[in-house]
């Protein structure tokens, strides 16, 4: 199964857009999702390992995709959701 992970920081303004994009977007397409703050030893390590310079930033599978919010159609397209919940 698709791994979607959101990074955000609780002081940025657009983080909470994206957090709910990607929980909205799970009731309807079969993914994975956790969302990580930034400024936790797991959030540190993640910026440390993908080079993040900015949020919120989602990597799907382990790799960085978007930073900001993403487009529907686009994320749609990197999740492959043809396992859409009904």
């Amino acid at each position: 199964m698709t791994e979607v992970l959101l990074l955000t920081h609780k002081g940025c303004p657009v983080c909470p857009i994206a957090k709910s994009f990607w929980e909205k977007l799970q009731q309807s397409c079969d993914f994975d999702y956790r969302h990580i703050e930034v400024y936790t030893p797991e959030g540190l390590q993640l910026i440390r390992q993908y080079n993040i310079r900015s949020v919120p930033t989602t990597l799907i599978d382990k790799k960085v995709e978007f930073v900001g919010v993403p487009d529907y159609d686009k994320a749609l397209a990197k999740l492959n959701c043809v396992n859409s919940k009904q």
